[in-house]
Parts: structure tokens; C-alpha cells; sequence
């Protein structure tokens, strides 16, 4: 499958990357995937969903988020509210294309923070979500993790460097002053979306136990949580299994 790229302007004179996979038919639904930190729209996991998405009819796009892929920005500008606002110029060029009905929204890492504030910020908006290894304390979690002393450098500095087996990214401190918006126990709040929720047991990035606590804490009854022992962060090599639970928990969750 070869997708329709397209570049679509956004705030600051900056502009995003997406990939478009058209539906087999005119008002077929559609599924928008939002890749982690430090990745692509073209990773293996939104190839390989835009592939079966399309086997099924709907129509699939993928985008690199600002700072990321093709698209314009520097890692040093990532926060949130921009992320947000990347996400928001997709779907609205989305809506002028795929009629009526809500894309299925799919975030792994980083964009699965990314589907869950942009629900909390447009409920109306949004149908069904599925969530991969989602680190849903995101930005906020990189501060807790560091301490005061570290935190207290990254501000004088303006800038930090993250490195880890998935990453090696510099970022700005505009993104801790930034996730003050963003507070986890005010998503548990807001949070009323169908979801399901799938992570790796073995993730060294994201803890399980965080989806686990979500779904426990969240006023909202209508999550789902599939966990997968032998997991690792990005589930790569589980992506086919990913796909067909997605394609049943939608089934039943109505979303397809």
C-alpha cells in the first residue's frame, strides 16, 4: 500500500507530515494513529495497521507530530499543547475528507497521553480509543522521575538529553513548565471514552502497573485492559495480535 502524503500547515508558520490511506469507499470510517516519543508516523506497528485497516475497508492516516519525522519543529519546542494542537489540525483535515463518524483513535507511548487529553479536551468529539503501552503520566512523569536537583539543572540549562534503550533525544525544559496543564489525576477525571488498553509486562518504559491503575482509578467503567506477558514497550513483534484484539474489542464496543 502506498499512502497520499500530504503536509498541512499548523501554528508558527510550521506545518505536520501525514500519511493517508483512503477508504475502499467514500464515508467509510477511519482510524488515526499517534506514534511515541522519539518515533514516526511510518513505524512498524502503523504500517502494519494501515495495511490491515485497509484490508477491512477503512480509511487510516498517521502523522509525524512537530519535532518528529518530516515534519517541521525541534524536539527542544515538544510539549503537550503542542502535540495537541498537531493532533487537532489532523483530524480536522480528517473531517473534511471521511464524513461523518469519529475516527477510531490509537496512541502507543507518548500518543496514547496524546488520544487522552485531546478526548478530555474535545468528548464530544471522540469515539472509541485503543491506547499501546500508554504513558499516561506524561510529561509530568519525566520531573518525578529525575528529582529535584536534575530538574532544577534542566531549567538552568533549558534543555536535557534522554537516552535509553528507545530514545537518545534532547529536550526542552518548555515541556515540564507545560505539563502543569496537565495533571494525570485530572484525565482520571475527565476521562468518559470506550478504551481499550493494551501493554507489555516486560515494558522497561512504562510500567503495566500505570495502565492497571488507570483503569482501576478512572471514573469512567468502559475501559478495557489486555495485558501481554511477554510484551516489551513497543510490541513490535506482537503488532498482528495487536490488530485482531483491536478489530474484536471494536466489535464490541460498537466502533465498527
Amino acid at each position: 500500500m502506498t499512502p497520499e502524503t500530504h503536509r498541512i500547515p499548523v501554528a508558527e508558520g510550521e506545518a505536520i507530515v501525514l500519511d493517508w490511506y483512503p477508504p475502499v469507499e467514500a464515508g467509510a470510517r477511519s482510524a488515526v494513529f499517534v506514534h511515541g516519543l522519539g518515533s514516526n508516523r511510518g513505524g512498524d506497528k502503523a504500517v502494519h495497521f494501515a495495511e490491515r485497516f485497509g484490508a477491512q475497508g477503512w480509511g487510516f492516516l498517521s502523522l509525524d507530530l512537530r519535532g518528529h519525522g518530516d515534519s517541521d519543529g525541534s524536539m527542544r519546542d515538544l510539549t503537550m499543547t503542542r502535540m495537541l494542537a498537531d493532533l487537532w489540525v489532523a483530524l480536522d483535515w480528517l473531517a473534511a475528507r471521511s464524513g461523518g463518524m469519529h475516527p477510531v483513535l490509537i496512541g502507543s507511548s507518548m500518543g496514547g497521553a496524546v488520544v487522552a487529553w485531546h478526548h478530555v479536551a474535545h468528548p464530544r468529539e471522540t469515539g472509541p480509543l485503543v491506547m499501546i503501552a500508554p504513558s499516561l503520566q506524561f510529561p509530568g512523569r519525566l520531573g518525578w522521575q529525575l528529582g529535584p536537583a536534575a530538574m532544577e539543572e534542566w531549567k538552568r540549562t533549558g534543555a536535557r538529553r534522554f537516552e535509553s534503550s528507545w530514545i537518545d533525544l534532547e529536550i526542552g525544559f518548555g515541556l515540564m513548565d507545560d505539563a502543569l496543564n496537565y495533571d494525570p489525576q485530572k484525565l482520571l477525571v475527565g476521562y468518559q471514552a470506550p478504551t481499550l488498553i493494551l501493554h507489555g509486562m516486560k515494558d522497561d518504559a512504562v510500567d503495566w502497573r500505570t495502565s492497571l491503575g488507570f483503569v482501576e482509578d478512572c471514573r469512567y467503567p468502559g475501559l478495557d485492559l489486555l495485558l501481554i506477558k511477554e510484551g516489551d514497550h513497543r510490541l513490535t513483534d506482537q503488532k498482528a495480535y495487536l490488530f485482531d484484539a483491536m478489530w474484536a474489542w471494536l466489535e464490541r464496543a460498537g466502533g465498527r
